[in-house]
């Protein structure tokens, strides 16, 4: 470029600079026409407005558009506005408005200024690649600033997961988080909690999370150190959960109560491991076994007299324990109890006779049947050469 045609560009330049009215066009227009931005204060857009404006300045100055990687005002406009709720549609709907008010008042101002219409459509080209440039870097951004969220939303939603169910938020914290979450107030909520086998692959919160899919049942869950908790808004479905893995459910209550509903899935949890059952387990299903983890004295108690003097027989006591168990799970059902072993329905007799000898229970006895059943289903986990427990 000439020396008159170098003086020509920095007096258009300095008037599109000093054009007020660019601003105040693209204020109007962008809160006019683009969703999103009525409600956007008129100094933000004003600023965003100005920003865009001395970018296009140094851009025909420079008489080549930046690399994408060059500009910084897509960060500052797209953080600003993502904080203000616009959509990225809308953002970059905005950005392409701003700059075509732009090239509207330099297509104005630079006959003025001598600029001949081959140099005026340079500028526009310019501008136009200066705004593709723009629009990679703020999807860059976006992209960058959405993951970021999404991860900042996870560990927001798992933190207040895990201290609403442990009891720890208030009462202003709790119902604000239900409100985020989507959690009803009209309706009995349960907290829950889960593990899976040690040394099995697999996140338990998100088998825990597939559970309830299956189940078609609502449920936000966390991982909580090796296994998992959640809150629980529905009943509970016919779904299974996979192989191995337990899921303990609390009492049910309003969800200010989720915290006592902790407290009861833990003590079913470490019921459930006790006797060694899996699956969906709870208070009822659980039923008096919950007190062989509740009341260790008492399990203590029925081992020694149901099932230490049978053991000491050795192997053979092992098989009167295991027709015992057999008795009990068939609803004292000779034949059935028989079956399922499998033994002649003598020997079942003869083996129930000698435990009535070696422990002096009365297998026809309502107490000795529950002392009986207490001491077993305690006794089944410990001895892996004994029949485990029917699994729910």
């Amino acid at each position: 470029m000439d020396s008159a045609g170098d003086h020509r560009l920095r007096a258009l330049l300095a008037d599109l600079e000093s054009d007020a009215a660019i601003l105040e066009d693209t204020v109007a227009e962008l809160r006019a026409t683009i969703p999103g931005y009525e409600d956007i204060p008129a100094e933000s857009v004003r600023a965003s407005a100005r920003r865009n404006l001395d970018l296009s300045i140094r851009t025909l100055r420079d008489g080549r558009a930046p690399d994408a990687e060059q500009i910084e005002e897509p960060r500052t406009l797209m953080e600003e506005r993502m904080r203000q709720g616009v959509s990225i549609v809308s953002v970059l709907a905005g950005f392409r408005l701003s700059m075509s008010v732009i090239l509207r008042h330099l297509l104005d101002l630079a006959p003025r200024h001598g600029v001949p219409p081959e140099r005026a459509l340079d500028f526009s080209t310019l501008l136009w690649a200066l705004g593709d440039a723009f629009t990679t870097q703020a999807v860059v951004v976006h992209r960058d600033r959405s993951i970021a969220q999404a991860v900042a939303d996870s560990a927001r939603r798992t933190h207040w997961i895990r201290d609403a169910v442990i009891g720890g938020l208030d009462r202003t914290a709790l119902l604000a988080g239900a409100g985020t979450y989507d959690l009803p107030l009209d309706r009995p909520v349960r907290a829950v909690r889960a593990t899976a086998p040690a040394g099995e692959g697999g996140d338990p919160a998100e088998k825990l999370q597939q559970w309830a899919e299956r189940a078609g049942v609502r449920l936000l869950t966390a991982p909580r150190g090796e296994g998992a908790v959640g809150i629980l808004m529905d009943d509970v479905g016919r779904a299974a959960p996979e192989p191995g893995l337990t899921i303990a459910l609390g009492s049910a209550g309003h969800l200010t109560q989720v915290g006592e509903s902790f407290t009861v899935a833990t003590r079913v949890l470490e019921a459930a491991h006790r006797v060694g059952w899996t699956g969906v387990v709870d208070v009822d299903a659980l039923s008096w076994r919950m007190g062989i983890q509740s009341s260790p004295e008492t399990t203590r108690l029925l081992l020694d007299k149901h099932v230490a003097p049978v053991v000491e027989e050795g192997p053979f006591g092992e098989l009167v324990l295991e027709a015992l168990g057999a008795y009990l799970d068939h609803g004292l059902n000779i034949p059935n109890a028989a079956a399922s072993i499998p033994v002649h329905v003598n020997t079942l007799r003869y083996r129930l006779k000698r435990y009535r000898e070696l422990t002096g229970g009365n297998v026809q006895d309502v107490e000795t049947l529950i002392e009986a059943s207490w001491a077993l289903t305690a006794h089944r986990v410990s001895s892996p050469a004994t029949k485990g427990p029917p699994r729910l």
